[in-house]
């Protein structure tokens, strides 16, 4: 009687921590999947500023060049 008592006790162990680590095995995967997804996302606002920047500049430049000319 004991003997199967422990092995039930033993099997619920087993059993517990075996889906712990499946919940951790999911969770896992669900961010590697959101960085996945949001990389293209932060590539394109990066890009956006990177753009915004050269803009900037240019048009300091120009500006710059108007003053001098004058």
């Amino acid at each position: 009687m004991n003997r199967i008592a422990l092995l039930f006790l033993s099997l619920a162990i087993i059993a517990y921590y075996g889906c712990d680590s499946k919940s951790d095995t999911v969770s896992q995967g669900r961010e590697a999947v959101k960085e996945v997804v949001t990389q293209p996302f932060n590539a394109l606002d990066s890009a956006k500023d990177s753009l915004k920047q050269s803009e900037d500049k240019a048009k300091a430049a120009l500006d710059q060049a108007d003053k001098e000319s004058q």
